[in-house]
Formats: structure tokens, sequence, C-alpha cells
């Protein structure tokens, strides 16, 4: 299996809130690392985001394993589907999401945009 459950939140994925529910997970292979992940239950299913930093053929089969164990998890907690999220801070959308879920799985894709107000 290449998912490691993490004690401490991974520095790319500094801007997740403390305190939320996040899981936090390292995904690697024989070379090292190659990205890291954050899961949080959320009534009947599972948010997913996924930051790597290594892409290649050997990651892509890598992650085939990752989602087989992501699948399992969300039995074992009970929910009904994993939904995956990207967030960009400097509002670029990212075209290559789209098929990089759909290689995994995911369907029903959405572009979501948010912008948010800090009250005094």
């Amino acid at each position: 299996m290449s998912v490691r459950e993490l004690v401490i939140k991974p520095d790319e994925l500094a801007h997740f809130p403390d305190g939320a529910g996040y899981r936090w997970l390292e995904l690697f292979d024989p070379v090292g690392s190659y990205g890291h992940a954050a899961i949080c239950q959320r009534k009947a299913m599972l948010e997913l985001h996924v930051s790597l930093t290594r892409w290649g053929p050997n990651i892509r089969r890598s992650m085939v394993s990752d989602v087989e164990w992501l699948k399992g998890e969300g039995r074992r907690l009970g929910v009904s589907r994993i939904t995956g999220m990207r967030a960009d801070a400097s509002g670029v959308f990212a075209p290559e999401l789209f098929r990089f879920a759909r290689l995994f799985g995911f369907s029903e894709q959405s572009v979501v945009q948010f912008a948010t107000m800090e009250l005094d």
C-alpha cells in the first residue's frame, strides 16, 4: 500500500483549517513521497484533496492502489461517495483535472467558484 496516515499536517496542505476533522495522508512509492492528501468525512461522503509533488507512469500506477485504499476507507466509514475537490487561490482553472479525475473513476465533474468576505 502507498498510503500512510500522518499525525502532523504536511506543508503542502498548510492552508487547510486546523480542527476541521481532516486526516492527513502521505502518498509514497519505493522512491519516496509523491504527494499528500487530506480526507474528511462529511455526512454521507468523503471529501478528498490531493497535492502531488511528482507525476509519471509509476505514480499513476501507485495511485490506482491509493484509490482502492480510499474506497475501502470510505466503505469502512459507511459513506456512499468520495468527492474530490481542487482549490486554487490564484483563480486558475485546471482543465486537466477532469481528465485526471476520470482516470481514477470520478464522474459528475463540475466547476465551483466562491469568494470570501471577512466580517469586522
